[in-house]
């Protein structure tokens, strides 16, 4: 049995751990503003260091600086979050800029294409673009242009990343990635992007693109008008991007809670809210409340989540971010379980299968023309990747210097 911490460093913890209780609630009562509604008193520490650490690793800077005198927060939290949001307020100008210029390349190069989540999503739930704060940029395109769309992004000096460098269109691994991955990441002169070719790891949990192309909506950021997804597919994707993380992310559950509360939500719904909605909406429940408006046969389904789901979602939002990542295989398990419960169809759980056996980082580099001589090599080089991630594990774990650190506060902009 491991020593127990000591006395110093359980305190720590216990402190962390009111400090995601403070967040949580000051996220709550923020949101309870935003309803027109009068929010309840928050207690705050002496010091709100600890709290405006996990305030700027959630990403709810915004969401609280905008309210800081309806709040009656501390002058000191609220000059640091005024001084956190001045700062994406300049980069929320030059990513205006940038989903312009990208627009016009896709529709100059004949690609169509809806930019998502980020900016245009904070118009469609508040109308304000700074109510979300900023993050990477995410494209969605047909399956069939993502060649030609990498060639666009190209000319506007966008690279795909270092480790997917590799890739070529025509090879088994360029196939491979685009049948068993749902999007690659870009970086260039200003934001990344994340290139999506469908809404969700799975092929059919989430509507495809051509049926979105067909719901889409357009909003007006500073000026630029995008075309972005539908109210009818915003709750959807929301929640399952919240589930995908195990709703570790406060600002998940942020989109998700002003989602529900829109009448445009559930209005021209074809289908019922699927599992991960109504779980997701479970765990908003709990961690930041549900707005009027959620119809009652959803909230009747949400009352029958299981409480051990929900707790699910709170143990992660608390537990700290590990800098060397998630032990070997946790994250292989957490994505495999994820794809099985939003498999749509059966076709489903055998791609999820596909892909947590080869999935893209094990390709990236394979050189090969067909399945033949690429599945051999990506295995290859999967046992070897498990092998250095296992020994470079227990060689940390091992290390008098491996003892956990005390979480930093989170440059906003770098949690997923």
């Amino acid at each position: 049995m491991p020593p127990a911490p000591p006395a110093h460093d359980r305190a720590h913890d216990r402190s962390h751990d009111r400090s995601h209780d403070r967040v949580r609630a000051l996220v709550r009562a923020a949101l309870v503003v935003e309803g027109g509604r009068r929010p309840e008193a928050v207690e705050m520490p002496e010091s709100t260091r600890d709290v405006l650490a996990v305030v700027a690793r959630h990403r709810v800077v915004d969401v609280l600086a905008q309210h800081a005198g309806a709040l009656s927060l501390d002058p000191d939290l609220s000059a640091a979050l005024a001084a956190l949001r001045d700062h994406d307020r300049r980069r929320r100008m030059i990513q205006v800029l940038e989903i312009g210029d990208v627009q016009t390349a896709l529709t100059g190069a004949g690609i169509r294409s809806l930019v998502f989540k980020g900016l245009p999503l904070a118009v469609q739930t508040t109308g304000d673009p700074g109510a979300r704060g900023v993050g990477d940029l995410d494209v969605l395109v047909d399956p069939a242009e993502v060649a030609a769309t990498s060639d666009a992004l190209g000319a506007l000096g966008y690279r795909l990343r270092s480790d997917a460098a590799v890739l070529r269109p025509g090879t088994w691994a360029w196939r491979h990635v685009l049948r068993s991955s749902a999007s690659l990441s870009f970086e260039g002169p200003g934001s990344k992007i994340d290139l999506h070719w469908r809404l969700d790891p799975t092929l059919d949990g989430l509507p495809g693109f051509a049926e979105v192309w067909d719901r889409r909506a357009r909003v007006d950021i500073g000026g630029v008008q995008v075309e972005t997804l539908g109210y009818v597919d915003l709750l959807p994707h929301s929640a399952s991007h919240a589930a995908k993380d195990h709703w570790r992310w406060l600002r998940s559950l942020v989109d998700v809670h002003r989602l529900a509360g829109m009448p445009q939500t559930w209005e021209g719904r074809t289908r019922p809210p699927g599992r991960l909605e109504i779980e997701t909406l479970a765990v908003t429940r709990r961690s930041l409340g549900l707005p009027p408006g959620v119809p009652a046969d959803v909230l009747a389904r949400v009352d029958r989540v299981p409480e051990r789901l929900v707790a699910v979602g709170i143990r992660a939002q608390d537990r700290p971010v590990d800098p060397d990542g998630p032990a070997p295989g946790r994250e292989t398990f957490q994505q495999l379980r994820y794809m099985v419960v939003a498999s749509a169809t059966p076709r489903d759980l055998a791609h999820a299968a596909v892909a947590t056996l080869l999935p893209e980082k094990v390709v990236f580099g394979v050189e090969a023309g067909s399945a033949w001589t690429g599945v051999p090599k990506a295995l290859l080089a999967r046992l070897g990747r498990t092998r250095r991630r296992v020994l470079a594990w227990f060689r940390r774990d091992s290390s008098p210097a491996s003892a956990p650190a005390a979480e930093e506060p989170t440059t906003v902009g770098s949690a997923p």
